[in-house]
């Protein structure tokens, strides 16, 4: 599906010198909006504000995000995210992820974490295949390709569940994570986009931003991975979010039906969260 990546490109925030202290600390408010935070232990955390939709209305800034693991924030981060006044934490890792390496949260924080998390279909094999080298570059786009393909009917009370609590009372802002902030966050960033209205080349462009900040995934395939297969591994690419929207248009014909159907996202739901997150 064609984009224009160089569309939104001006939004992301350039590498930036070290600060001196004269300069933005941690303990003073941004004054104008980044498309992404620049943080120690985190690589891909995003705003999701300043997305056009159709009636000629924005998405908010400062209200909703997303992000890879908050596991190895620094405590200049933690101040830095403080800032933000996070009411809702979205964490979609599955659960031996989040327990191995928990999200660091300051108890000052009023936020409330959501652990709605899974592990997608084939992700666990592919995983092992890159740590053990037996995998080729053609098996990690089509297990990619069939793992999104899976997201909209597999995790449908997942993704439902994420809608249904961002119009709750209070839920906001919030930020949606996994692990690198790419698969289950980006299928799921997806669908609150299209529910908000945004464009879908827009929302294309949102997800492959990701190939920008990727999230160093040693960690979970070791030392001795192909370098040449993890770097695919943690890319985002296209035609991955492409084949679930193959699957929206397959199953339930349209992206409406599939809010509607396959999600239970009300019209009355919908117009809520429009209300909260455009302007």
């Amino acid at each position: 599906m064609p984009f224009v990546l160089s569309r939104l490109l001006w939004q992301v925030e350039p590498q930036r010198k070290p600060m001196q202290s004269s300069e933005h600390d941690a303990a003073t408010p941004m004054t104008r909006p980044l498309r992404r935070l620049d943080l120690n232990g985190v690589v891909n955390f995003r705003d999701l504000g300043g997305y056009a939709v159709a009636d000629g209305r924005k998405t908010r800034w400062g209200k909703i995000f997303r992000s890879d693991s908050l596991a190895d924030l620094s405590d200049e981060d933690m101040a830095r995210i403080g800032l933000l006044q996070l009411r809702s934490i979205f964490d979609l890792r599955a659960p031996h992820e989040s327990s191995s390496r928990p999200n660091r949260i300051d108890a000052q924080w009023q936020v409330r974490t959501h652990a709605i998390g899974f592990y997608p279909h084939g992700a666990e094999e592919l995983m092992a295949r890159v740590k053990k080298r037996d995998i080729s570059p053609e098996a990690v786009s089509e297990t990619f390709k069939q793992m999104y393909s899976r997201l909209p009917i597999d995790q449908a009370p997942n993704y439902s569940r994420l809608l249904q609590e961002l119009v709750a009372p209070g839920a906001l802002p919030a930020l949606i994570h996994c692990t690198s902030g790419k698969d289950r966050t980006g299928f799921g960033v997806a669908v609150v986009l299209l529910a908000l209205g945004v464009e879908r080349d827009t929302i294309m462009t949102d997800y492959a931003l990701t190939n920008q900040f990727r999230r160093d995934l040693t960690f979970m395939v070791g030392e001795g991975a192909d370098p040449a297969i993890v770097q695919l591994v943690q890319g985002a690419d296209p035609q991955y979010l492409g084949a679930a929207f193959d699957t929206l248009a397959r199953t339930w014909g349209s992206e409406q039906a599939y809010l509607r159907d396959g999600l239970g996202f009300s019209a009355e739901q919908q117009a809520r969260l429009q209300a909260l997150l455009l302007e």
